[in-house]
């Protein structure tokens, strides 16, 4: 549970820094009942003690779930980039997450890869092709937000 909950905690802290995102949250209890909250750029999610806080907007009354009934979170985000018409290409990194490296497909020729911590601190810089690996051994374990082209994709190193 504990490493679900750090987990859970880093997509909210990937949420907080781009504003754009919007997520969709699953709380599953043990009799595999779900519920989903949709949560604006406004929304807010929290732990209070030994309740999970769940506040979908800024004029949204907060929803209090005990964690003790909690049996699984699944997040799901959507952004602007995930958002683009038919003909527009967009990025994606697999395996993701990923120990070692990642591969990175759709991109038109030779396009420089910046990867950054959650904080928005720079962590690497690379120029890659598509279809080409990105060593990732030299980083921390945690969620990074990697950059190519104007677009925008997560990574989750393990």
């Amino acid at each position: 549970m504990k490493r679900a909950v750090v987990a859970f905690m880093a997509a909210i802290l990937c949420q907080g820094a781009f504003a754009d995102l919007k997520t969709e949250l699953t709380v599953v209890d043990f009799s595999s009942k779900s519920n989903v909250y949709k949560i604006d750029e406004t929304g807010e999610l929290s732990f209070d003690e030994k309740f999970l806080v769940i506040k979908e907007d800024a004029n949204s009354e907060a929803k209090k779930l005990t964690l003790e009934n909690i049996s699984k979170l699944l997040i799901k985000e959507s952004s602007a980039a995930n958002n683009l018409s038919s003909d527009s290409q967009s990025i994606s990194l697999y395996p993701n997450p990923a120990s070692s490296e990642v591969f990175i497909s759709g991109i038109d020729g030779r396009q420089t890869v910046e990867i950054y911590s959650i904080s928005g601190v720079l962590v690497m810089k690379s120029v890659v092709e598509n279809g080409s690996a990105i060593n990732i051994n030299n980083l921390r374990q945690g969620v990074y937000i990697v950059k190519v082209d104007g677009k925008t994709v997560k990574l989750c190193k393990i």
